[in-house]
């Protein structure tokens, strides 16, 4: 079966995603040039990932993205597994919105209702990460 997994979180450490997301994995990103129907076109991504075999990764801070990448990978039969890491008061989060007002949404949690299989809290991230499961 093949994967989607949703992250969300400012920043992972190198070992946490050598460790947890699947070898070979295709990274989806966001299109600079796409500023209407954003969620859409990401989604769009994940299912011609998922029609050539792959399993895709994608970085979904707000609940919309991520609405729309769990129905394009319901709707391939992939397995949704999101890592949600709580942001840190270090990495000032008051700048980080000036740029990226999305990443607003990381102070709530996100919830196994949204149509995820899998959801774990990534517990110190940036060390020696355990993960919980929510």
């Amino acid at each position: 079966m093949q994967t989607v997994v949703i992250v969300m979180a400012l920043s992972f450490a190198r070992a946490f995603l050598e460790g947890e997301l699947p070898a070979g994995s295709v990274r989806v990103v966001p299109d600079p040039t796409v500023k209407r129907h954003r969620d859409q076109h990401l989604a769009e991504q994940v299912k011609r990932i998922l029609a050539d075999g792959q399993d895709a990764v994608v970085n979904a801070p707000s609940r919309s993205t991520r609405r729309a990448v769990i129905l394009a990978a319901a709707g391939q039969g992939a397995r949704v597994i999101g890592y949600w890491a709580r942001p840190s008061e270090e990495l000032g989060m008051p700048g980080i919105l000036d740029y990226e007002p999305e990443y607003s949404q990381l102070n709530r949690r996100p919830r196994k209702t949204e149509g995820f299989d899998v959801l774990y809290e990534v517990v110190n991230p940036e060390l020696e990460y355990h993960l919980r499961e929510l």
